[in-house]
Order: structure tokens, then C-alpha cells, then sequence
């Protein structure tokens, strides 16, 4: 373990692996989670991939990273004030070397062929500047509280994003570090859902690609800060409403937005009505005209 401040460029550990073997680096945010964070980090390390550098920055959080990852080699801790998530994952990226990047929060884990089934998608879509993958779900013990989930395949993921997010959580992506860099880094104003805002914007601008493999364990507990619904609509509606003003929009891409407020609002205010029952069943048939045809008699398989 080497430890860091945010703008340290010596001291790093040497990355094993072949060296014509692209380097990713795997970025890990961390804030009082000492119960999870060493189960995180060696899911990072574990990989099958040869070349992975694992970055974890503590921001400023009470119960400091450095205890709980002590004995683990091969990683580069930073300490940082306390900023919120988007700042740390910055700071990481600021100390990141690889042509790839994962954004891993600080309870998840990785699959061990997740970064391995990220470049493949990578290689057969050399035109994609962002790969994603299936999550499963676990609870605060790593007990499965539901099978890895795979949506279906879009024509385009920009109207669909407009409406949901199929990216459960960063780690289940992986972003070209040139196209990272290009969209201006995590935007530090959102606190909350500033994923689904960098979303929309690569998917405004480039070409995002699925595949079927289960990449990441997405855990989900008391502290995780997805439980709060009023606030997470409040900040997906923001999202939108920044990615409005700072792209111009077709007419459909304005009708599409305008749908997609309405379905976030359905999705975080269920109702028990008739009413709400038929809206639902109307936003499920409009994301069918987006799923190719072919996806429904593809045999899908959780996990592989």
C-alpha cells in the first residue's frame, strides 16, 4: 500500500502484467466504510485482467482507509479533505495512469472477469467510448438479494437514458480515459447521481455499448444513499435539466426528455391507482420501440 496525497506523482507501486496489455485503472472513493473496503479493494486486485492499478481516496472520512487496507499491496491510498464522492473520484482519476478507467464505489465488488469482459467489448466496438455490464445484487453481508440483472439492448441509449438508467452503479462501467477527460471529469456540483449525469452526456456525444456479463456486486444497505427517493428525483431532474442547457436538442430529443421527467417522476412516486398502473404499461410499450426486435428471442444468459 502506498499512501498518497491528491497531487503525489512518486512512490506508486509497480504494475505487474504483460505490457502490451492495456492498463486500467480502478478508482475507489471511499467514506466511512471500513466494513467493506478491503472485500472492495481485492475484488479490484483479483482480476483476470494482467494490468490493473487499484487508486483509493479517502475523502476525509472520519474513519480513515489506511487501517482497514493494511497489509494489502500493490495499492495507492490518497487522503483528501472531505469534498463528496465526484471530487474523490476526480482526485483518483488525477492519479490514474491507465488507458481505461473503472469508477468502484467503496462497498461493491468487482466480478473477477469484469475488467477482461469490459476490453473484449472494447475490441469488438472500436468505435464505443463506454462499456457496461450486468449487476447483481447483495445486501450489507454479500447475501444475493436478487440475480444479476441484464436489460435489454437499445437501438439508441440516449433516449433510453433520457427515461432510466441502466447502469445501476459506476462500477459496472468502464470509460475510455480520453473520452473522460473530453466530457470535463466528474461534474463536483452533484453530489448525488453525477453518474447518470456523465451518462447522458457520453451517450449525447458517443456511442455506449452493452454486454451480458455480471461485472459487479451492487450492495445495497441502511447508509446507501439511494434510499432517499424525493432526493434522487430532485437530482436525476437536475441532470436533465444541465444536459438541456448545455447541448443543443432535436425536437424528438426534447420530446424525449420531457417523457423521460414524467416516467422518473412515476418510477420514485408509486401510486396504488389504476391510473398509475396504466401509465406504467405505457412507458414499458414506448421503451419497446427502442429494443430491437432480435433481443427477444436472443437467449440470455445472467451472468456469462
Amino acid at each position: 500500500m502506498s499512501l498518497l496525497n491528491e497531487s503525489a506523482t512518486a512512490a506508486r507501486p509497480e504494475t505487474a502484467g504483460n505490457p502490451g496489455d492495456p492498463l486500467v485503472s480502478i478508482i475507489i472513493p471511499y467514506y466511512n466504510q471500513p466494513a467493506f473496503i478491503a472485500e472492495t479493494v481485492w475484488s479490484a486486485k483479483r482480476q483476470t485482467h494482467s494490468r490493473v492499478e487499484v487508486i483509493v481516496v479517502d475523502d476525509g472520512s472520519p474513519s480513515p482507509a489506511e487501517a482497514p487496507l493494511r497489509g494489502i499491496d500493490g495499492v495507492i491510498v490518497a487522503r483528501t479533505e472531505n469534498r463528496g464522492c465526484p471530487s474523490a473520484r476526480n482526485a483518483g482519476f488525477r492519479l490514474s495512469s491507465g488507458d481505461y478507467l473503472i469508477f468502484l464505489d467503496g462497498d461493491d465488488r468487482l466480478s473477477p472477469g469484469a475488467v477482461k469482459a469490459h476490453l473484449q467489448t472494447f475490441e469488438r466496438n472500436p468505435e464505443a467510448v463506454m462499456t457496461f455490464g450486468a449487476v447483481r445484487r447483495i445486501d450489507e453481508h454479500g447475501n444475493q438479494i436478487s440475480p444479476p440483472h441484464i436489460c435489454r439492448r437499445r437501438k439508441r441509449y440516449l433516449p433510453m437514458l433520457f427515461s432510466c438508467n441502466p447502469i445501476a452503479c459506476p462500477g459496472a462501467a468502464m470509460i475510455r480515459r480520453s473520452t473522460f477527460v473530453e466530457m470535463g471529469l466528474w461534474d463536483e456540483s452533484f453530489l448525488i447521481v453525477e453518474d447518470y449525469h456523465m451518462y447522458l452526456k457520453l451517450a449525447k456525444r458517443h456511442s455506449l455499448v452493452q454486454h451480458d456479463r455480471c461485472v459487479v456486486d451492487y450492495r445495497f444497505h441502511s447508509g446507501s444513499l439511494s434510499q432517499n427517493k424525493e432526493r434522487m428525483l430532485q437530482a436525476t431532474l437536475e441532470a436533465l435539466d444541465c444536459v438541456q442547457r448545455e447541448y443543443p436538442m432535436t425536437s424528438s430529443e426534447l420530446r424525449e426528455i420531457e417523457r423521460g421527467r414524467r416516467r422518473w417522476a412515476h418510477a420514485f412516486r408509486p401510486e396504488k391507482t389504476m391510473a398509475y398502473r396504466l401509465r406504467g404499461l405505457f412507458y414499458s410499450f414506448h421503451a419497446m420501440l427502442n429494443t430491437p426486435i432480435s433481443s427477444y428471442f436472443k437467449v440470455r444468459r445472467p451472468g456469462d
